[in-house]
């Protein structure tokens, strides 16, 4: 490949004389540094030279520092080095500048044979193509960093082929244009676009390893940094580099906070600390993109990547975040924008590589969600766009279609949304000027967060989220008011499900105190508190004080919603379980058998109520020595609750323990220990070893002669 280099004095602009240069600046390219995960572009690229291109212009986009310029000077050094059939003069301009870009076109026309300046008058497009096209020898011309189109236009139109780019019009030659900009359509339908994608994990790591080896860390710390900057090669380079030049610098050098290790750089990350260098790398691009398209006619730009900034780093569902009416009015540079302008506007920013478009893995052409790169999150995250992103947040969640948190059928979205309720809280929560108004709306959304972990049987995450929201509530709205009550309420369910009765019970009865003073006793949520209240002394033993606050749940709902009711029904299934405890099997089974009748005609075979009917139906059958039904019952809740809640949820580990004593005292001690084991294993990893059902659960495999400790993990 012959490389020619021309420096030319154009005197157009303003009486200037514009110094270009046509040599492609292969100095940048450092052979210590190999590029790594570009195997496939540069195959692709290497075809290309050798075919000529086939009349198409190549355009590299991707995200400012994405490598496409090194990507480019790989590709030419290796076909010179490597491929003599895909030799061609190069000529390379750099084409962020409309003077620079108009220079360096003359001089290929030069170079390509144009024998006087006077012919580079107002045809000077067709005067270069008319050149171009009488050369036999092949030739690259490569316009770097070009992301204006109209810059190209010319006295024409290049998507029309008549601007001053016109790789159809010459078969011999090759164009390539890198470019932020891959989703403009002003590139005409002569374009053949390659994106230049951020790295994936391990080969990002690798970039990172180059520069330091292995002194940094281990291979799996690497791929952490290298995540987190999401791999995106000009920030793996200056977080390589950096790291290199830290651990080559004498201690005394070093201050306290200095990330040495790829592991510290995560951590000064994390806390908005990092290097200077890594920021302002990405800072241009950040900037140069808004502007650009501002040009193009989308206003508010900057404020929608600061909203969606304010989520968490996972997927971002935009049909429930980003419908137009809610975002236009949480986003008020945004308002009144419409669903066509909006989409346009997430594909452009997609074709920038500020954002991904994530699609259904069994629909890839569905669009589901948008991602933003972690450095474009990091510079656009604020304090001051918080607000607008809890607004978004309770618009969304304000969905009748979203449903209950606690909905199977609704799980879908609900998981994907609690990551970005719950990043939202951290966030309202660490600001310390946040308004109360914000902080009261993130409290609400952090609630039915701490619902949907509550129903996926995370407990310990559901407590934790609890808390944090009762302290908001009685700091903003005091000890009694429902809100407050509310969350407190749940904090004792939670506390419950956890197995710490004591403090459930506490919980519990000072919400029915409260409640019966501030609401009233047969307010539906102080007939609620005193029902949980009663099932907690049940799970206690304390059957005559269950027996007493059920019988009234049960006689004041039935009064009040009707017998069929699902509080009437739900107070009557626990008074039921208090039957089973005093040993009254006969009415505790006539009364499952009735209220699973009811619940199978009401909310359907499937729903969780009725399987936990069916479940308690189950244990008294087994109770009365009826083993057979028994275990057809328990195999029946255990097949509906691993459909509905999963093989790991608590309750569905619940029916798999009771099915394996039904196992057990059928004879079937082999197939009892297994089961017993698996529900073992699967309890340590949902609820821990300290957890009554763990415990449980071990002392059992103990009891029949097995060894807990292999499931346990000691």
């Amino acid at each position: 490949m012959e490389i020619r280099q021309l420096v030319l004095g154009a005197p157009e602009f303003a009486g200037r004389r514009v110094l270009v240069t046509l040599a492609p600046p292969l100095g940048e390219r450092d052979p210590r540094y190999p590029l790594r995960g570009r195997e496939g572009l540069l195959e692709c690229m290497a075809g290309l030279f050798h075919s000529g291109g086939g009349g198409k212009l190549i355009v590299l986009h991707g995200l400012g520092g994405s490598g496409k310029t090194a990507l480019v000077l790989e590709a030419i050094t290796r076909t010179q080095g490597c491929c003599p059939a895909c030799r061609r003069t190069v000529w390379w301009i750099d084409a962020r500048q409309e003077e620079g870009l108009l220079a360096g076109l003359r001089a290929v026309a030069r170079q390509a044979g144009l024998q006087s300046d006077r012919a580079w008058g107002g045809d000077a497009a067709d005067v270069l193509w008319s050149q171009l096209n009488v050369l036999t020898q092949g030739w690259l011309l490569v316009l770097d960093g070009l992301d204006d189109t109209a810059l190209l236009d010319g006295p024409g139109s290049l998507a029309s082929g008549t601007g001053w780019i016109r790789p159809q019009a010459c078969p011999t030659g090759v164009v390539i244009v890198t470019t932020r900009n891959g989703g403009d359509p002003s590139w005409g339908s002569g374009a053949l676009f390659l994106p230049v994608r951020s790295l994936h994990a391990d080969r990002a790591a690798e970039v990172l390893l180059d520069h330091t080896g292995d002194a940094a860390g281990s291979p799996a710390d690497a791929r952490e940094l290298a995540r987190r900057l999401g791999g995106l090669p000009l920030a793996l380079h200056v977080a390589g580099s950096y790291l290199a030049e830290v651990m080559g610098m004498p201690d005394a050098f070093k201050g306290p906070q200095t990330p040495d290790s790829f592991a510290a750089y995560v951590r000064a990350m994390e806390a908005g600390s990092a290097p200077a260098d890594a920021r302002q790398a990405l800072a241009e691009t950040w900037r140069l993109s808004i502007e650009l398209m501002r040009r193009r006619g989308f206003t508010g730009t900057d404020r929608l990547l600061e909203a969606l900034a304010a989520f968490s780093d996972a997927p971002i569902p935009h049909t429930l975040l980003l419908r137009p009416a809610p975002l236009g009015a949480a986003v008020h540079a945004l308002a009144g924008i419409s669903g066509p302008v909006l989409w346009r506007m997430l594909k452009e920013l997609a074709a920038l590589g500020l954002l991904d478009l994530v699609s259904s893995s069994e629909a890839p052409e569905n669009v589901v969600a948008v991602r933003l790169h972690p450095l474009i999150r990091d510079l656009s995250r604020t304090a001051a766009a918080l607000p607008a992103a809890v607004r978004l947040m309770s618009a969304a969640l304000a969905l009748e279609e979203l449903g209950s948190p606690e909905d199977p059928e609704r799980w879908v979205a609900w998981q994907a949304l609690t990551p970005h309720v719950l990043e939202l809280a951290d966030q309202v929560a660490a600001c310390a000027e946040m308004d109360a108004s914000t902080k009261l709306v993130s409290a609400g959304l952090a609630t039915m967060a701490a619902r949907h972990l509550q129903a996926l049987g995370l407990f310990e995450q559901a407590r934790g989220r609890y808390e944090a929201v009762l302290a908001v509530r009685r700091a903003l709205q005091g000890d009694e008011h429902p809100a407050t009550l509310d969350c407190r309420h749940l904090l004792s369910s939670a506390l419950h499900d956890l197995g710490d009765l004591p403090l459930a019970r506490a919980g519990y009865q000072a919400v029915w105190e409260i409640s019966c003073r501030v609401r009233g006793e047969e307010h539906t949520d102080t007939l609620t508190a005193r029902h949980e209240l009663g099932r907690v002394l049940h799970d206690q033993g304390r059957l005559e004080e269950a027996h007493e606050h059920l019988a009234y749940v049960r006689e004041a709902s039935g009064r009040l919603n009707g017998p069929r009711h699902p509080y009437t029904l739900t107070a009557r299934h626990e008074a039921a379980r208090v039957l089973h405890d005093r040993g009254c099997l006969a009415e505790a089974r006539a009364e499952y058998e009735a209220i699973l009748a009811i619940r199978r005609e009401e909310l359907g075979a499937a729903h969780a109520g009725t399987l936990t009917a069916q479940h308690n139906l189950a244990a008294v059958l087994h109770d009365q020595g009826r083993l057979e039904q028994a275990l057809e019952g328990y195999r029946e809740a255990l097949a509906g609750r691993r459909r509905v809640l999963g093989d790991r949820h608590p309750r569905t580990l619940q029916t798999q323990y009771k099915a394996a004593h039904v196992l057990r005292d059928l004879g079937d001690h082999a197939g009892a220990v297994e089961l017993m084991t698996v529900t073992l294993r699967a309890s340590v990893m949902v609820l821990g070893v300290s957890h009554p059902q763990t415990v449980r659960a071990a002392d059992i495999l103990r009891v029949w002669g097995a060894d807990p400790a292999p499931a346990v993990g000691t």
